[in-house]
């Protein structure tokens, strides 16, 4: 039987699925641990695997730079292992400069005019489907955003980096939040339901439970453990994104020169903890580790949630912008 269990499976298909996840759930264990990203063996495609081995699956690729964009799952008998970005090395190549692409601006100062450095956010931004993907995965789409200037709070993101959001919510949620006058450029009339705290038990360590003054057009709110006194970013770190009290994505943040040090490093993997909450509403799988890697076989780079366990959750995310 095939362990990778698509979405569009039967309900009895569904049901083992659920099974086996409780089955994992009720002992404890964590999804096996990946081989090393940029290993000699290419996984095999899921539509094609018929045993428990690990494949791999890709989602629509997007241009680029010079290349593609796409997002990717690795699996193992309906277990996910890893969900990522991949890039073709090309990508990284030729991205455009301008600060922002014009999609979400606001006419902050009223002169009839746009600057898009000041009255556009969100850089080059891109909507990413996810490949089928087993009962149980919570993450609905990816947002990857290219910001060639970086952005707000200045002094610790405005270098050149990428952003990844892999979003827990439907993409109407992200666009019923409206850019506006306030905060980076977020509508005034949504700014307090963008500042609501996030309730202790689902709130990840480290984290504030609420940042209004982050709060973004097309985005929400941006959750952030670095300390100020951390300075500019030079490598990897991890975002969480909220909105009316709710966690609506994970997102790792690296700058490009870090992501193109992976092609020549030793390894070709930097991964790091994702903080953890007591308690997520949804139950289902999340990551514990995210990983930026270059794949010498594949030719590619990767930006990846991996290391995934299974936790139960008493309630449900919302899903209506408020």
């Amino acid at each position: 039987m095939n362990g990778f269990r698509l979405r569009s499976t039967s309900a009895a298909a569904l049901a083992s699925a659920a099974l086996l996840v409780a089955l994992v759930s009720a002992t404890g264990r964590h999804a096996t641990p990946p081989p090393p990203s940029g290993s000699a063996a290419r996984l095999p495609d899921c539509a094609d695997n018929a045993g428990g081995a690990v494949c791999s699956t890709y989602g629509p690729a997007a241009r680029l730079g010079r290349g593609t964009v796409r997002t990717y799952g690795e699996y193992q008998g309906g277990i996910p292992r890893t969900l990522g970005v991949s890039l073709t090395a090309p990508a990284v190549t030729a991205l455009p400069t301008t600060p922002t692409d014009g999609k979400h601006c606001y006419d902050a100062d009223a002169d009839g005019s746009l600057d898009d450095t000041h009255e556009c956010v969100g850089g080059h931004s891109l909507e990413l489907a996810l490949p089928p993907a087993p009962a149980g995965l919570p993450f609905q789409w990816v947002l990857f955003n290219w910001n060639p200037h970086g952005h707000n709070p200045h002094g610790r993101y405005d270098v050149a980096h990428f952003d990844v959001h892999f979003y827990l919510v439907p993409r109407e949620v992200r666009s019923g939040i409206k850019t506006g006058g306030c905060a980076l450029l977020i509508a005034c009339d949504q700014l307090a339901t963008a500042g609501k705290p996030v309730p202790a038990a689902y709130l990840p360590a480290g984290y504030p439970a609420s940042s209004p003054q982050t709060a973004e057009g097309a985005m929400g709110a941006h959750l952030d453990s670095r300390p100020p006194s951390t300075g500019t970013l030079s490598g990897q770190t991890f975002i969480y994104g909220a909105y009316a009290g709710d966690l609506i994505f994970m997102e790792p943040m690296l700058t490009r020169d870090f992501l193109q040090r992976h092609r020549t490093s030793a390894g070709h993997r930097t991964c790091e903890a994702v903080p953890q909450p007591a308690a997520w509403r949804i139950p289902g799988w999340y990551p514990t580790r995210y990983c930026t890697a270059y794949r010498p076989d594949e030719g590619d780079y990767t930006v990846s949630l991996t290391d995934f366990v299974h936790s139960a959750g008493a309630h449900r995310l919302a899903t209506a912008v408020r």
